[in-house]
């Protein structure tokens, strides 16, 4: 979620409009692009009744993908002599429609579910525990990514930085669909046999349950009272 750039996208909107070469505004192109996100966060509230939670990751996914792998190629075009630049300067809306796909289809799916998935996955007795615990990971997370936005830029380039996000996003329809369990309108307890694989096995008792298993020195004791019985 954290690494599909849309924390570091949000903060450096302005900039970001200003090297992909639109000739809008580029602080009025960052107040619509933030009031595109508001209209994909009011979407999501019918969405997620209507569609599955593995779908609307996808999807989410897979548009956010898309959408940066066309602001990347604006930024390449932007920055390098090529045929293309023509005709891709003919079209400056483009950096403009990939931002609002990105904006609509971030809260829709991938910016919004994995919190969900706090209630959903975590047992009621360390859901409070777990539940700050991935907060506060996640919060490390976005300074980490917002903070190496500017390093990132002067290393790989503009596109380069777009286009690893845009692997961020496929790589998490990737780990969707290898997985992450639908959740939807299922009994959460169901959950835990989802990744009942990734545990270790418990070790089988020989003594018939619910009874605890006797210990050593239980065993002992018994054996040395049959000996003085049989003998």
């Amino acid at each position: 979620m954290l690494f599909s750039g849309k924390f570091s996208i949000n903060f450096y909107a302005v900039d970001i409009f200003k090297k992909a070469g639109s000739h809008m505004n580029e602080y009025l192109s960052a107040v619509i692009t933030a009031f595109i996100h508001l209209i994909g966060a009011l979407m999501f509230i019918p969405l997620v009744k209507k569609f599955n939670r593995k779908t609307l990751l996808i999807v989410s996914s897979f548009v956010m993908g898309v959408s940066l792998i066309l602001l990347g190629f604006c930024m390449y075009t932007k920055s390098h002599e090529t045929m293309l630049m023509p005709s891709v300067y003919g079209y400056d809306w483009l950096p403009i429609v990939s931002m609002v796909m990105y904006m609509v289809a971030s809260p829709i799916g991938l910016c919004s579910i994995p919190f969900m998935y706090i209630a959903e996955f975590y047992p009621s007795e360390l859901r409070s525990v777990l539940g700050g615990l991935t907060i506060a990971i996640s919060n490390l997370e976005l300074f980490i990514v917002v903070k190496t936005f500017p390093n990132l830029e002067n290393l790989i380039g503009d596109h380069g930085v777009f286009w690893l996000y845009s692997a961020a996003c496929f790589g998490a329809i990737l780990f969707t669909l290898s997985y992450i369990p639908e959740t939807k309108d299922k009994d959460l307890t169901l959950m835990n046999d989802k990744f009942a694989r990734l545990r270790k096995a418990e070790r089988v008792s020989p003594w018939v349950s619910p009874l605890p298993s006797p210990s050593v020195n239980s065993i002992k004791k018994f054996q040395y009272k049959s000996q003085m019985f049989t003998q």
